[in-house]
């Protein structure tokens, strides 16, 4: 070899060398600059706030105490802008479905993902499905998507009273036949993910939910549990939007699951389906929140998560993650191998929320 090239090859190492160095050197004061913070502040559901998650996460970081806030996304955002309104900001990362994030998205209160994430297996594209980072905002810069779980139908129904076979496309439900049988949880105040992804279907839309909710005899639930448990002692035969089906399908009671594939217009990942993770700005430990956000999307975090959501919540969900086994994902969200899925990303609630208002006063 040339001295010359000698050089450049030298160069070259050096270059990348140091690269390295210096990569893991803001890596490091970022660690000890959370560890002087010395905690931090989530919200949201379980893919969030399990004590397994946690407990895995003060594993990797002992210096940084987890002060997790449970609840629904919808109800916890409530909170959240209300604390900001009396100049109070108490919480630095949040986790859930779309909607919370889209409102404090909304209400311009969080920080850009992208600038956070430092550690490379989080950065590498080529590691997520699609080989990209998808976002739930329209900017897509803050609502970062981390689930890829096939989209659910949100339709479920007893298995005494109703036939998943009699049910190939949303529109099978406006027939004579369900009036008075169905269920729905009461979408008026935020307009619920599912509907928003309905709304914007062309093949299902306004035309479809102004007909679904004032033309089928439609009763309504807020209390999830009361939802269900309508739906399993047979007061209802089908529900829109019923939660902790496999749960209490796998407790025996006469419930399932009306699965995405046999559902016409009901394809793809994303929307309601997938989980999302966002930074609140004006956050009172942002170097913790940052390493909580790497730690969370890494190899290590995501395995976590999903393991925590298929086995300990019996709640089906596949991360985007494409570098992490998948045995532990339950059938019914697991993305078949090879097939490309349409991604549904950010869904403007505005014109949803019109229509539930103008049909349910």
């Amino acid at each position: 070899m040339k001295p010359s090239l000698l050089i450049v090859v030298g160069l070259i190492a050096w270059l990348g060398g140091n690269s390295h160095a210096a990569e893991v050197s803001q890596w490091q004061k970022l660690v000890e600059a959370a560890n002087q913070e010395g905690q931090v502040a989530v919200y949201g559901g379980q893919e969030i706030s399990h004590p397994d998650i946690i407990a895995a996460f003060n594993k990797a970081y002992p210096g940084i105490k987890v002060l997790a806030t449970t609840g629904r996304g919808s109800e916890l955002m409530n909170r959240v802008i209300a604390e900001r309104r009396a100049d109070k900001y108490l919480v630095d990362i949040m986790a859930s479905g779309p909607n919370g994030p889209r409102t404090l998205y909304l209400a311009k209160a969080l920080d850009p993902i992208v600038p956070a994430l430092l550690q490379a297996d989080v950065i590498d594209p080529s590691k997520w499905y699609g080989g990209k980072h998808w976002f739930a905002d329209p900017e897509n810069r803050y609502i970062f998507m981390f689930e890829g779980t096939t989209v659910s139908s949100s339709l479920s129904y007893n298995t005494t009273l109703a036939n998943p076979e009699e049910i190939k496309s949303y529109w099978d439900l406006l027939a004579p036949k369900w009036k008075g049988k169905l269920l729905s949880m009461d979408p008026r105040g935020t307009a619920p993910t599912p509907l928003l992804i309905l709304y914007h279907n062309s093949e299902v839309g306004e035309a479809f939910i102004r007909k679904f909710y004032t033309e089928t005899g439609m009763a309504f639930f807020r209390d999830r549990r009361q939802g269900t448990n309508w739906l399993a002692t047979g007061k209802f035969a089908v529900c829109f939007m019923c939660r902790d089906i496999e749960k209490v399908n796998k407790q025996g009671l006469p419930v399932d699951t009306i699965m995405p594939e046999g559902v016409k217009e009901a394809d793809g990942i994303g929307g309601g389906g997938s989980s999302v993770i966002a930074l609140v700005n004006k956050a009172p430990h942002p170097n913790a929140a940052k390493v909580f956000l790497n730690w969370y999307l890494s190899r290590q975090g995501q395995m976590v998560w999903q393991n925590v959501m298929n086995k300990k919540e019996v709640e089906a969900s596949d991360s985007m993650r494409i570098d992490i086994p998948k045995d532990d994902v339950l059938p019914e969200a697991r993305r078949a191998p090879g097939k490309k899925y349409k991604v549904v990303g950010f869904v403007d609630p505005e014109p949803v929320q019109k229509l539930l208002q103008a049909i349910l006063k």
